[in-house]
This record gives structure tokens, C-alpha cells and sequence, in this order.
């Protein structure tokens, strides 16, 4: 942790007067972010903090670009997993729904599913993602590596004979999407290695 000898050394090495307030909101919250809030829903830190979510929402992304690395291809694929855990399928399990609070990661797998012609939709509510079977694919194409993939297939191809993963995934969609409630499913690796 930040001792406050240690934060003047580091805003003097800026220059002097060369931040201005938000400059400094976004420094000290990107600084709590890895201490006090880390974890913490956008809503849990706005009400901590005594601020509107909105606001939250922005410090978070200032931040990121500020003081985290916004190329940081793994760190994005943890957070992918650990949001995958709370997944459900949608339209008769021909897509998925997640929430994704953090704007910078949204913004992430936006640009993986541009990149080759495709999208989400969060046209209901920005944090609420919905995913089509075959642009999930595409994500985990980018998240996964290599070692993942064969794990997967691995499975597949000894449980299932063979199975695509675009024919599993829209089997297990229709099968979760039947039964009533519209169930809370893990779509981590090893949720889907679970449901082979």
C-alpha cells in the first residue's frame, strides 16, 4: 500500500500542478481500486463512496486507460471467466446473456467481435450483454488459448463423438433454456468440461 510520502515522491515526479482534479480522482481511485474496492460492485463502490454510479463508471474507465493496461489480453480473459460463471442462455438458447459492469472490457470484446464483422447487443441496458452462440465462439477464439481448446475438444471428441462446439453449446442452450427460471449457468472452461 501507498504510503503518503511515497504518493507526493510520485506526483512530483509528474511536475508539479501538472494534475488537475480529476487527474488526482482518477490516480487515488485507481489507487483504491486495487486495495480497498477491489472486487466491489460498480454499485457497492458508488455507495461507499458516496457517488452517483454513473461517476463510478467513469473513474473506472479513466483508470484503466490511465494507470492499467488496456492490451492486457489475459487480465481481460480472467475477467471474461469469472463473469462467464454467472452466464444464461437467451432466445431459445440461440444466445447468451452476461453482465459486464466494466466499460473497458465491454469495450474489449466489442472489438474482438467487430474485428471479424460481428457484435453484441446491449441495446436493453448497456452492462446487460447478449452474445449469439457463434459470436461467443469468436470470443473464446481470442480468450482461450491454444492448451484450452484442445481440453475442450479432447472432451468432446471422447464424450460426444465428436461434436462441434457450436452444436454442443445450441443443444445444452435449448436443454437449459426449457426448464423454467431461465437457470444461472457456468460457461468457464471448466463449467462447459462439467456439462460434457
Amino acid at each position: 500500500m501507498m504510503d503518503l510520502d511515497k504518493a507526493i515522491d510520485a506526483y512530483l515526479n509528474r511536475g508539479f500542478g501538472s494534475m488537475n482534479k480529476n487527474d488526482f480522482e482518477v490516480w487515488i481511485f485507481s489507487h483504491l481500486l486495487k486495495t480497498k474496492l477491489a472486487g466491489l460492485s460498480n454499485y457497492a463502490i458508488s455507495v461507499k463512496l458516496k457517488l452517483p454510479e454513473s461517476k463510478v463508471k467513469r473513474l473506472k474507465y479513466e483508470a484503466t486507460l490511465k494507470y492499467g493496461n488496456p492490451d492486457d489480453k489475459q487480465a481481460y480473459a480472467q475477467q471474461f471467466e469469472t463473469i462467464l460463471k454467472k452466464a444464461k442462455f437467451k432466445k431459445g438458447g440461440e444466445a447468451i446473456q452476461i453482465v459486464i459492469e466494466d466499460i473497458q472490457l465491454r469495450k474489449f470484446l466489442d472489438s474482438v467481435l467487430k474485428e471479424d464483422g460481428r457484435f453484441s447487443d446491449s441495446s436493453f441496458n448497456s452492462e446487460i450483454v447478449t452474445i449469439d452462440i457463434d459470436d461467443f465462439k469468436v470470443l473464446l477464439d481470442k480468450i482461450w488459448t491454444a492448451q484450452q481448446w484442445k481440453q475442450f475438444n479432447d472432451e468432446m471428441n471422447k464424450k460426444l463423438n465428436g461434436s462441434t462446439f457450436n452444436g454442443f453449446m445450441k443443444e445444452l442452450g435449448k436443454t437449459i433454456a426449457s426448464q423454467t427460471g431461465g437457470k444461472v449457468i457456468d460457461l468457464t472452461l471448466s463449467g462447459l468440461l462439467a456439462m460434457i
